[in-house]
This record gives structure tokens, sequence and C-alpha cells, in this order.
């Protein structure tokens, strides 16, 4: 007799995806995608007609808002008609420019999880357009890249086109939290532990904040911190032996956690 179990389980996110086959095994790679830690960044695609804003979470575009102008398109004009025509398309470009900047300020300002902003489009208006985000967006500009489209195949494109930037942008907060790690060990040792045994116990306790975990260590090791993880409300982080800090971390065994507070020396 057959013991069949069913769970009914609503994915975090929309599911994008949509896969018609025919296999004996169920396809569940998109779902699991959806549990790793995603980092966010903005994404901005633009020219003097269109904009479309979005955020990338992990592999996944989640388009958020979009624009359209009232820039005018190519006329032929002479003398002072040309010269007022040209007057009347900046002036709409520049309310273009603002009126975007504007919905990226609505969409982006405080939030937290936001790890940086990429703007493309074709031609030059992506430049300028940058010039009018508010100072605090205008520092989150990691990329600007051209693009031959906006709209959705833009957001696409541009997601192609920054894969650079964007694993570069992991390499860095990966030396990040490591160096954090490392400095508190020095300066401040009762905030930080390692060691597979020790780091676990802590974070069964719940004092644990981030749980930083060497890509060397075995996959059955790290669901197991996961697992545990998840029940306190804790952060796991791995990472990659592609940097001096990360080679560091899998020299010192390959697990350590950064504390939620200070412990006192017994």
């Amino acid at each position: 007799e057959q013991d069949i179990k069913v769970w009914s389980i609503e994915p975090p996110e929309p599911l994008k995806i949509r896969i018609y086959r025919c296999d004996k095994r169920f396809i569940l790679e998109p779902l699991e995608d959806m549990l790793e830690v995603k980092e966010t960044y903005g994404l901005i695609v633009m020219d003097r007609r269109d904009a479309h804003i979005a955020l990338l979470k992990g592999k996944a575009i989640i388009p958020l808002v979009k624009t359209h102008s009232e820039v005018p398109g190519k006329f032929k004009a002479g003398g002072q008609s040309a010269m007022r025509f040209h007057r009347l398309i900046e002036g709409a470009a520049k309310a273009h420019y603002k009126k975007v900047a504007e919905k990226a300020k609505e969409q982006f300002y405080g939030m937290k999880e936001l790890k940086g902003i990429i703007v493309g489009g074709p031609g030059p208006t992506k430049y300028d357009f940058v010039e009018y985000l508010p100072t605090e967006l205008k520092r989150k500009v990691i990329a600007i890249k051209d693009t031959s489209y906006t709209g959705e195949f833009g957001l696409h494109e541009l997601v192609e086109k920054s894969k650079d930037v964007l694993a570069r942008e992991e390499i860095i907060r990966e030396k990040e939290l490591v160096g954090r790690f490392l400095d508190l060990l020095a300066k401040k040792p009762g905030m930080v532990a390692y060691g597979k045994e020790e780091v676990l116990e802590l974070l069964k306790e719940g004092v644990v904040d981030v749980v930083l975990i060497s890509e060397v260590i075995p996959k059955n090791v790290v669901e197991m911190f996961e697992a545990e993880a998840v029940k306190v409300g804790s952060r796991i982080e791995i990472i990659s032996t592609e940097t001096r800090e990360g080679i560091q971390l899998k020299e010192m065994g390959g697990i350590a956690a950064i504390l939620r507070f200070e412990r006192k020396e017994e």
C-alpha cells in the first residue's frame, strides 16, 4: 500500500517561469532558487520616451513602475521655430528625468536591503538622467550600461550586461563580512565564535546574528545550519574562497559566527 503525502506551499514570490515538460522528476529548481539569500538591486532602463523601474532579487526581475514622457518626436523646422522647438524638447526631457527620478525615489528610498542601482538604456539619456537622482540614490548607482532596448527586454538585457558588476559586488560584500568578523575577533573576541561545534551550540541558543560558512563545507552540514538558523531568525552567508578573507575563513575551519551581543569571559 502506497503512502502518499501532499503539502500545499505558497512561494514567497510570484513564480514568473512556466515549464511544460514530460519528465520522471519534478522541476524544483525555480522554487529552490527562491529559498536562497537574495541580494536586491534597483534597475532603471530608459530613453527620452519611456522608463521602466524594477528590482533584481536573486535571478528574478520584479517590475515596479513604468512611465512615458511628453518629449516631442523629431521635427523639421528652421530659424526661430527650430530654436523654440529645441527649447520645448529640452524642457520636456528635463521634466521626464525629474519624473523618473521621483518614481525611483518612491520605490527605492529607505529600502534597507537595496545594495545598489544599475541604470541602462540606449544613447546618452541615461547619463543625463542620473544627475537628477537624489544624492542618496545617486551614491547607490554602481553601473551605467548601454542597452539596445527599454521595457521588459531592456531590463533583461541590462541584467545580462551587468553580470560582471554584480559578481564584483558580491565579492566586495563577502570581503566586508569576513573582514568584520576578523576585526571583532581581534578587538572584541566575545562578539564572535568559530568552529563547527561552538557555532552550532550558540546558534541553537539564539545568540548568533550571522553564520559565515565557507563554500568548501559539505552541503549536508550547510543544510543543518540553515535549519537551525530558520528557527532563531539568524542569517547564513556562504563565503567563496576567491578572496584572501575567504581563504582565511576556510583555514579557520570554514564556519564562523558574528553574535548578537558580546559574551562575557568566564
